[in-house]
C-alpha cells in the first residue's frame, strides 16, 4: 500500500494531471477544429460543434480544462503570433453545476490569463450577453453539457427553450463534454433518440460542422473489468451481476492497492470503516440516492467543493454534491427508491420514494414521465457508483435488495 498516500485535490487533478497520449491527440484535434471553425465562420452562420462523449471517469473535464487554458493563453497573451485566429478572441467556459463552478473559479485565481468572468453558468452568460446586446462570442466550452436546461425555467430566469440552442446562437464554435447517463432532472433531461427532453443529435444536425469523439479509457474507477461491468449493469439494465472477485483475489494475495469493493450488511460499520480510510487517504465520503430529506450545510459552502471539506466526513452527499468529482473511497447507500424484484432478479426503481421532487417537476417536452423518472434514478446510481478511485462500499436500505447483493 502507498503509505500516507493522499489524492490531489480537484484543482490539482484538473490543472496538473499528465494527459494520456489519447487525450493529447484529442486536444490537438479539437484545437484544429476550433481554428477551422473560426477561420471559416461568416456572419449568420450556424455554430460548429465538437462533442467529447464518454462515461463518468474517462477524463472529459481534464481535457476540457487543459483545452480552455490553452485557448485563453493564446487569446490574451501578446507573445503568440498575431496571425493565430485565436488571438484576441472572446471565449467562455460554461458549466451548469454550482460545485464545479466553485472549482473553476478557484482555479482561475492561479492563472493571469483566466478570470472569473470567463467562467459562467449558462443562464448567466445567455442573459448577460443579451442584456449587453452583444453580437455573441467566439468559442464556448461547455462542461457537463448533460446538465444544460432542455426546458424553459422562469424561476431560474431562463426564458429560452434549450440552453444548447441559445449557446449555439451566441458562439461561433462550441466544444461540449457529454454523457447522457448523467442527466438528473426533468428540466435538464437529455435522451438518445426519443421525444423526451432534449436530443443532442437534433442540435448537431443543425450545426455548420460537427465532430464527435468517444472516450473509453477509465481514469477514475481503478477496479478490474468485472467491477466496471457490475456498475454498468446495475445502473443501466438493472441486472445484478455476481459480486466481482478479481480485485478481491488480488487483495487476498497481498496487493492492497487493488480496488476495494465490498457490499455491507451494517451501514454503521461501513461508515466507521470509511472514516478510517478517510484518516489514511483523505477524501472518503458517504453518498446516498436522493431518498431522504436533505439539509444544506453552510460552513465553507461557497469556498470549497463538498468533497474537499474535512467536516463533510460527518455528512451524507448526494448526486448534486459529488457529480464531476473524485473520492478515494465512496460509501454508497442505495436508499428507499431502490428495491429488489425477485421474479426478474434485478433492482426495481420506485420513483414515488425519490425525494428530489423539484427534479421531477413535469415539463411540456417530457412525453413519458414515468420512464424518465426511472432513467433519472438509474443515472443517479451511475453517478454515485463511479466516484471511488481506490474503493467503493455499498449498503442497500431495502432488506431484500441487501440480502441479494450479499449473495454470491
Amino acid at each position: 500500500m502507498l503509505d500516507g498516500f493522499k489524492r490531489p485535490d480537484a484543482i490539482d487533478k484538473l490543472s496538473h494531471v499528465q494527459l494520456s497520449k489519447e487525450q493529447i491527440q484529442l486536444k490537438i484535434k479539437v484545437l484544429n477544429f476550433i481554428r477551422e471553425g473560426l477561420k471559416n465562420y461568416k456572419p449568420k452562420d450556424k455554430a460548429s460543434v465538437f462533442v467529447i462523449d464518454g462515461d463518468a471517469g474517462t477524463g472529459k473535464s481534464v481535457i476540457l480544462n487543459s483545452l480552455f487554458n490553452d485557448i485563453q493563453k493564446i487569446s490574451k497573451k501578446s507573445s503568440f503570433e498575431e496571425n493565430d485566429v485565436l488571438t484576441g478572441t472572446e471565449n467562455y467556459l460554461v458549466v451548469n453545476h454550482p460545485e464545479m463552478l466553485k472549482l473553476y473559479h478557484r482555479l482561475s485565481l492561479s492563472f493571469d490569463y483566466l478570470t472569473k468572468k470567463d467562467i459562467e453558468r449558462p443562464t448567466s452568460l445567455i442573459n448577460r450577453l443579451a442584456k449587453e446586446k452583444s453580437n455573441g462570442c467566439d468559442v464556448i466550452i461547455v462542461d457537463e453539457a448533460h446538465l444544460l436546461a432542455t426546458a424553459k425555467n422562469a424561476y431560474k430566469r431562463f426564458y429560452g427553450e434549450n440552453h444548447l440552442e441559445e449557446l449555439m446562437k451566441l458562439g461561433k464554435v462550441l466544444v461540449i463534454v457529454y454523457d447522457d447517463k448523467q442527466s438528473l432532472r426533468m428540466d435538464q433531461y437529455w435522451s438518445e433518440g426519443t421525444d423526451n427532453g432534449g436530443t443532442l443529435k437534433d442540435y448537431l444536425n443543425s450545426a455548420k460542422a460537427c465532430e464527435t469523439y468517444y472516450l473509453k479509457e477509465q481514469f477514475r474507477v481503478t477496479g478490474a473489468p468485472d467491477v466496471q461491468e457490475w456498475i454498468k449493469s446495475i445502473s443501466t439494465t438493472k441486472k445484478i451481476l455476481p459480486i466481482p472477485t478479481t480485485d478481491a483475489k488480488r487483495r487476498t494475495n497481498g496487493d492492497l492497492d487493488a480496488f476495494d469493493f465490498k457490499i455491507w450488511d451494517d451501514c454503521g460499520a461501513m461508515y466507521e470503516e470509511l472514516k478510517k480510510k478517510d484518516h489514511e487517504f483523505g477524501q472518503c465520503r458517504v453518498l446516498c440516492t436522493y431518498d431522504f430529506p436533505y439539509r444544506l450545510g453552510t460552513k465553507d459552502c461557497n469556498i470549497k467543493p463538498w468533497s474537499e471539506r474535512p467536516d463533510t466526513i460527518d455528512e451524507v452527499g448526494s448526486v448534486y454534491t459529488i457529480q464531476g468529482f473524485d473520492l478515494n473511497y465512496s460509501g454508497v447507500i442505495l436508499g428507499r427508491s431502490v428495491g429488489y424484484d425477485a421474479e426478474n432478479d434485478e433492482i426495481v426503481i420506485r420513483p414515488e420514494l425519490y425525494d428530489d421532487k423539484a427534479g421531477f417537476t413535469k415539463r411540456s417536452n417530457i412525453v413519458s414521465p414515468d420512464s424518465v423518472k426511472e432513467k433519472i434514478i438509474l443515472n443517479s446510481i451511475n453517478v454515485l457508483l463511479t466516484r471511488g478511485v481506490r474503493g467503493m462500499y455499498i449498503y442497500a436500505w431495502d432488506d431484500e435488495l441487501r440480502k441479494r447483493l450479499l449473495r454470491d
